[in-house]
């Protein structure tokens, strides 16, 4: 017998898709998803100064606007024949791995943890819906508090990303042909203080409690694996070729 089975809205990410799913006697016999909040950023950009699209596309999103930034410089860099100099190129990655680290540490703690953590019993941690949780409580509990010691974090990977973007999130600083700001040695060293504190909870927080989960829900690794056949087309410029052909 088959069941439909919808989800209208699904959230945690920027802008809400709608899926639709038909099920035969538990397995997804067909699906089609649909993007249900359409904002006319395609619209907003036509006639408008080509160095515009540098800070509006940014305000696609509130979590990885670097990327944004980025791909709007890559593009014009390419249409104005301009090939941004080693400093600029370098300080362009450093802006995105910051603005990357911060986004894993989000995506991990504060949009799918509680899929496996039972969180506290007070708000905002319910109402909630109860899931397929696993972890002893002891376990559980120590994620709950690495939940809230996330939250700090990711302000220091933030804090880390605005020496060279001049403000995060929706850096100031990157521009076609590189970027506006000086590597002077205070930012460089400040840069590098934040990225050891956010190194030192990546190494003795985060992996553990990544592995910890993944152990006890291998089975999850096999839900869902569709084709297994991925696009990555990169993200950090590391020899000075163009990115956009």
């Amino acid at each position: 017998m088959q069941t439909r089975v919808m989800v209208d809205p699904l959230t945690r990410i920027e802008g809400h898709l709608r899926v639709e799913a038909t099920v035969d006697n538990g397995v997804v016999v067909a699906a089609r998803s649909g993007g249900a909040l359409y904002r006319c950023f395609e619209q907003i950009l036509v006639d408008r100064d080509p160095l515009d699209a540098v800070q509006l596309t940014q305000r696609f999103c509130g979590v990885c606007p670097t990327a944004h930034a980025v791909a709007s410089c890559q593009c014009l860099d390419h249409a104005l024949g301009i090939m941004p100099p080693d400093n600029g190129r370098i300080i362009r990655n450093l802006i995105q791995g910051a603005n990357y680290i911060q986004s894993h540490i989000l995506h991990f703690y504060h949009l799918v943890a509680l899929d496996f953590v039972r969180g506290p019993e007070f708000p905002p941690f319910v109402p909630r819906y109860e899931a397929d949780y696993r972890l002893p409580k002891a376990a559980s509990d120590e994620i709950v508090n690495h939940y809230v010691q996330a939250l700090h974090i990711r302000l220091k990977a933030h804090e880390m990303s605005a020496v060279f973007s001049g403000k995060m999130p929706h850096c100031a600083s990157v521009v076609p042909g590189g970027v506006t700001v000086t590597p002077a040695v205070d930012k460089i060293t400040t840069f590098l203080w934040r990225l050891k504190e956010l190194r030192d909870f990546i190494n003795n927080t985060y992996l553990p409690d990544v592995l910890n989960i993944a152990e006890i829900y291998r089975d999850y690794a096999e839900l869902g694996a569709g084709c297994k056949n991925l696009l990555s087309y990169g993200a950090f410029d590391l020899d000075n070729e163009p990115a956009v052909t």
